[in-house]
């Protein structure tokens, strides 16, 4: 008998409303768990990374198995990921645990289903054919995109990654394990900004149009990621001030006030959905200057943060 099952209740996937880490808002729709927490919790929140040589914007993402495991976590899960290409054998069994995952409504993720490699949501299948439906914050309708196996094609169009049930920490625990990570990353994410104002004002980098244009492009992907990334760490930060006592407390309020300052200044320069006009202003001397300067008022903001949460940090040993 033929099975098929479709999650309807899973909503489309869309870059620039405020869910732009595609890994983290599809571990977060998948376990019901709020998209702040989990990039909190993974350390996303207070990341910056960068590819300084192409401004490839997927560096901007974070995409890695490392952020995978974190956020899986903070969702009381594991991942249990599989790799295309799939042998007949192979088929037989992801396609069962596709069913079991729409049956228990804990969707798996999948990469570059359609589209480049991030992050969706195989939320529905049909084992005639089979074909799978997935959302993707690349689809062209409210409607998930249907695909067969030949979307499976390698580790990054194609991956699958299920989330299966794993121990539940307390919260203070948890957001602890955020907060170390955090101090962790932050050499690496202020040597990226520091990367990112060099090459906003390294103007030969922008005379030629062709590739002025790619850049202009990736620069407005890594500050509308940037301004997700530090909302959601201002909003996880005032919520975890509570899990602690009155003294790092305070810290995190100091922390989340300078985030969300660093996000206020980049969205004023411009975040959210990509047009032309974006890369038309971008090729303006002007414009790279003025960003130039939100950059470095950024980065002070930053370096604020980060000795809040230091503090903070301090106070919990």
């Amino acid at each position: 008998m033929a099975r098929s099952r479709l999650l309807k209740d899973v909503p489309p996937l869309r870059f620039g409303e405020g869910h732009d880490c595609t890994l983290l808002a599809c571990v977060a729709i998948a376990t019901n768990t709020e998209y702040d927490w989990v990039m909190g919790v993974s350390g996303a929140a207070f990341t910056t990374t960068i590819d300084g040589a192409t401004w490839d914007p997927l560096a901007a993402a974070p995409l890695d198995d490392g952020t995978l495991s974190r956020a899986a976590h903070a969702a009381g899960r594991k991942p249990d990921v599989v790799g295309p290409p799939f042998d007949d054998e192979m088929k037989a069994l992801v396609l069962d645990r596709v069913a079991e995952s729409i049956d228990t409504k804990i969707p798996a993720l999948v990469r570059g289903i359609a589209g480049p490699p991030e992050y969706g949501l195989i939320v529905g299948y049909d084992d005639e054919g089979p074909s799978f439906h997935a959302r993707t914050f690349f689809d062209k309708t409210d409607k998930p995109a249907r695909v067969d196996w030949s979307a499976f094609s390698d580790a990054a169009h194609g991956l699958l990654a299920f989330l299966d049930p794993a121990p539940q920490l307390e919260r203070a625990a948890l957001a602890h394990e955020g907060l170390r990570e955090a101090g962790r990353t932050a050499p690496e994410t202020e040597k990226a900004l520091g990367s990112w104002l060099a090459g906003v004002r390294d103007d030969a980098r922008w005379a030629d149009t062709k590739h002025a244009g790619s850049g202009a492009f990736a620069d407005h992907v890594m500050r509308t990621l940037h301004v997700d990334k530090r909302r959601a760490a201002a909003r996880f930060l005032r919520g975890a001030r509570s899990l602690f006592a009155n003294a790092p407390g305070g810290d995190l309020l100091r922390a989340a006030e300078s985030y969300g300052y660093s996000a206020d200044a980049a969205a004023k320069v411009g975040a959210g959905p990509f047009d032309p006009s974006v890369a038309m202003r971008f090729l303006d001397p002007g414009h790279r200057r003025a960003w130039a300067k939100a950059l470095e008022v950024i980065i002070g903001h930053e370096r604020e943060a980060q000795a809040a949460l230091a503090s903070a940090e301090g106070a919990m040993k």
